[in-house]
């Protein structure tokens, strides 16, 4: 009898993840969840995926969804705030069918694998780190009985009383080796879904990430899942990637979500001379480094289809960059964005607010940078001691630091520095938004790009209530 598999995303709702922000929130599906289900059905095991996150479900619809496709195993996926939904959901699914095999990977239970299967009696196996070899592995040992699940490299599972943490599995070399995501899977891919109106420039759309593994060393980042060594798809398998979507789903602009995109620079400049040559004509959005880009590479992207690119600046204050390991100084961003700028790209600066040791000086300081950056649109989150990074491990015992899950959505405060309230870490964020935004340059870019752009209007308005709640 063939195996049957529900793999589904934390049954978290946008509100609980979006906050005030939920009239902007992306709600586009997981790229890791398609690249799972094309794992799963290359073994030959008849697969579905419940998008539950992307699409807003509660955990009942999602559950119902799951059950109905009377799957022998169950896999969930879910980020830190996500996990008390995913444990909910495990319980109620054990409850209904005691013999389905239940599995949570994702950043949380990597960082914290022992946790996960302490705290909820219901999940059979934690996966730690990249999941499509481990996933393989359970499906072909699935038919030999529950025995044979015992000792999975890269797990950590229940026997009996008894919590047993396996050895790690090694990382993928060759990404190219792995299938193309099962992007057929997710229902009503990809008219369903959409990004934040910020990112979205021709429609439909669809999220990619064509590299693992980061080796910076940001205290506030978690490597848990991917590791420290950077790997990624050949271009040439991107661009593939890319002509699947186009040719099999229609699909004209594409959100690259890696923040390791362009650690690479000539496996940049071949993939943008790659989309170049074939004529792709596919509008696509990026995360960029400030410190690995330069004009040319640049004015390249734009070439070939690149349109906006975003850059994680957290701090105004070069001390905070420096004690949390950023690496880059105030100079390398202006030049990002000026030479970003200058080759007819719009850009997107990212914030963090709460640092260890930030003051209502290093505040000020970060709220004249975003006054001045040569920026189109800003994001700014609460610092968040996520588990699996080095902050965590330094705060965690605190106790200005709360380690309730359900808020950690980089938007409520979890975490208090020495120097500063609650209330005014909430000020700091607001008043950052409100320095930008009331820019009349920003306010002149935006609007003309709504010009250009029509179609984004009802988008636009959508998300504009979430922002005048912010700065209010």
């Amino acid at each position: 009898m063939t195996t049957r598999l529900a793999l589904t995303s934390a049954p978290v709702s946008i509100a609980a993840r979006y906050g005030k922000f939920s009239g902007a929130a992306s709600t586009q599906p997981s790229f890791g969840l398609a690249c799972l289900a094309a794992t799963a059905i290359h073994t030959g095991t008849e697969t579905c995926i419940v998008e539950a996150a992307a699409q807003d479900l509660s955990i009942e619809q999602t559950l119902k969804e799951v059950m109905d496709f009377r799957p022998d195993i169950v896999g969930i996926s879910a980020t830190t705030v996500g996990i008390s939904a995913a444990w909910e959901l495990s319980d109620k699914i054990k409850q209904i069918s005691s013999d389905t095999i239940v599995i949570i990977g994702g950043p949380h239970v990597s960082a914290l694998p022992q946790e996960s299967l302490s705290k909820c009696a219901s999940v059979d196996i934690t996966v730690i780190g990249e999941g499509e070899r481990t996933l393989e592995d359970i499906l072909q040992r699935f038919p030999e009985g529950p025995s044979a699940l015992q000792g999975i490299p890269g797990t950590v599972e229940r026997r009996n009383a008894d919590i047993v943490v396996n050895e790690p599995r090694s990382f993928i070399s060759d990404l190219d080796d792995l299938p193309l995501p099962a992007w057929s899977l997710l229902k009503g891919f990809p008219h369903a879904f959409r990004p934040s109106p910020a990112r979205m420039k021709r429609w439909p759309c669809a999220s990619l990430v064509f590299t693992r593994g980061c080796p910076n060393k940001c205290t506030f980042c978690d490597r848990s899942v991917f590791g420290q060594h950077c790997r990624a798809y050949s271009p040439a398998r991107a661009v593939e990637m890319l002509k699947d979507l186009k040719d099999n789903h229609g699909v004209n602009e594409i959100l690259i979500e890696d923040d390791t995109f362009i650690i690479s620079k000539p496996r940049i400049e071949e993939f943008c001379k790659r989309i170049i040559e074939d004529n792709l004509q596919m509008s696509w959005s990026c995360l960029g480094r400030a410190d690995r880009v330069d004009a040319d590479l640049l004015k390249l992207m734009r070439r070939a289809g690149c349109w906006h690119i975003s850059y994680g600046i957290e701090s105004g204050d070069p001390e905070i960059l420096k004690n949390v390991n950023k690496n880059l100084n105030i100079e390398q961003i202006t030049n990002a964005l000026e030479w970003s700028r200058t080759a007819g790209l719009r850009t997107k600066g990212f914030f963090m607010v709460g640092f260890p040791g930030e003051t209502p000086q290093s505040i000020e300081k970060t709220i004249n940078l975003a006054r001045h950056l040569p920026m189109d649109d800003i994001s700014v989150m609460q610092l968040t001691p996520f588990p699996g990074t080095e902050l965590y491990n330094t705060v965690k015992d605190s106790k200005s630091f709360c380690g309730n899950w359900d808020r950690m959505n980089t938007l409520n405060t979890v975490f208090i520095p020495e120097d500063l309230s609650a209330h005014d870490i909430d000020q700091a964020r607001a008043s950052i938004i409100k320095a930008f935004y009331t820019r009349p340059s920003v306010q002149i870019r935006n609007l003309v790009h709504i010009l250009q752009n029509p179609r984004l209007v009802p988008h636009m308005f959508r998300a504009l209530p979430s922002l005048i709640k912010v700065i209010r």
